[in-house]
């Protein structure tokens, strides 16, 4: 989403043979797809298989995964620092030198409400260091898709940025950036990253953790008897992990819990709240549902209240601002925050340091947070670093 130095790639790939039971990268790629530098990731369930699984998994989060049954006592003070606010970026060391300005850079993005809140928070943030930025709707279909990226290579800009398009639908046209040498950063995509020339961000390792974290923090609330109905869309390859994640882990976290993972079309985005009434009526024990971003389950809270149903519990991963307001007003309970701004200046911090040729590993992390109050739900700051724009402009070398 970039190339990793070979001990985070190592570590994420044993990560993924441990927690999904399959090899890195997914089933072996064609010859099209070695040339190009792999497919995109895949996935099958399996819990963290290992020791050695274990340790690497640590090793890329800091989080360590639990290999057996869990308590409720074992688990309050884990779930409870999962709530805490993060004071400190992942990313410690400055970048090299100063970002040069007059860089053209094309930033694609998907059409979904939250997706743009990050096209105009990467906007920001890449202006911020003199760059030139175009913004490209990659539309909603895999022909769009395509489209869209061989409307960034007719820019040939100085880099391109994307997210959440598994590499099967633009292998072509990242096989053709690669060759013009210009860098492509994809972050939330599941793409396996290609030495000097396509690099990954925000990707597996965060949202196996978040898959964790959500897991324990479902298991605690529940008293340890959590029955839970996850939705996801399998078409954006990092929700498809996070919520494969959870699958795999709940069930051997917690021996009376239950997650059914319920597959749904990106048309469902806004419009789910039928199919969830009526898994409802059909699960009348289920207690959470869970989506895996937030603008699924827009129109969900507002649904079960009209049916009765408040006694469910709403959680999202990755909420919008409307999320957040749902949470505030009580029509939602739980958010795992990706703050759409940290999250965009994470990845200008990245492309700076893909640039500069500087070490990138801490580029693809970020701390994380579930918040369940929002005293201000427009508030930017919501799962973030307070300070992270100062701390990133000093990273920057911008004040000095």
């Amino acid at each position: 989403m970039f190339p990793a130095p070979r001990s985070l790639a190592t570590a994420a790939c044993a990560l993924t043979i441990g927690l999904f039971a399959a090899g890195c990268g997914g089933d072996e790629p064609s010859d099209e797809a070695s040339a190009s530098g792999g497919s995109a990731a895949t996935a099958s369930t399996g819990p963290i298989a290992s020791p050695e699984a274990a340790k690497a998994f640590k090793a890329v989060t800091g989080l360590d995964a639990l290999e057996r049954p869990a308590t409720a006592e074992e688990l309050a003070p884990r779930v409870a620092a999962y709530q805490e606010v993060p004071t400190k970026l992942l990313a410690a060391e400055p970048v090299s030198k100063k970002a040069e300005p007059g860089k053209e850079i094309a930033i694609l993005y998907t059409g979904v409400p939250i997706a743009i809140e990050y096209y105009e928070a990467q906007k920001q943030a890449a202006e911020l260091l003199g760059w030139k930025v175009t913004g490209i709707d990659v539309g909603t279909n895999p022909e769009e898709f395509a489209q869209a990226y061989d409307r960034a290579i007719g820019l040939k800009p100085d880099m391109v940025i994307g997210s959440g398009i598994p590499r099967e639908y633009l292998d072509k046209q990242l096989t053709e950036l690669q060759r013009l040498k210009i860098p492509v950063i994809q972050w939330s995509s599941g793409v396996q990253p290609v030495d000097g020339s396509l690099y990954v961000a925000v990707d597996d390792p965060l949202y196996m953790a978040a898959g964790i974290q959500t897991s324990e923090f479902l298991a605690a609330d529940g008293d340890m008897k959590a029955d839970v109905v996850g939705f996801s869309v399998k078409q954006y390859a990092m929700i498809d992990v996070f919520t494969k994640s959870i699958d795999a882990y709940m069930e051997k976290m917690c021996a009376e819990c239950s997650f059914d993972l319920q597959q749904v079309a990106a048309a469902d985005v806004g419009k789910l709240a039928p199919k969830v009434t009526a898994y409802l009526q059909q699960h009348p024990d289920t207690k959470y549902v869970l989506c895996g971003f937030g603008d699924l389950c827009q129109g969900v809270g507002t649904a079960l209240k009209a049916a009765g149903r408040s006694d469910v519990k709403i959680m999202t991963r990755d909420p919008a601002s409307t999320n957040y307001q749902n949470i505030a007003n009580g029509q939602e309970w739980a958010g795992g925050a990706l703050p759409i701004g940290q999250t965009s200046w994470q990845v200008i911090d990245l492309a700076q340091r893909v640039f500069n040729g500087d070490d990138t590993t801490t580029s693809r992390l970020m701390p994380q947070q579930i918040v369940t109050d929002v005293p201000d739900p427009k508030s930017a700051l919501i799962g973030a670093v307070p300070d992270y724009q100062a701390q990133y402009r000093k990273l920057w070398k911008l004040d000095d």
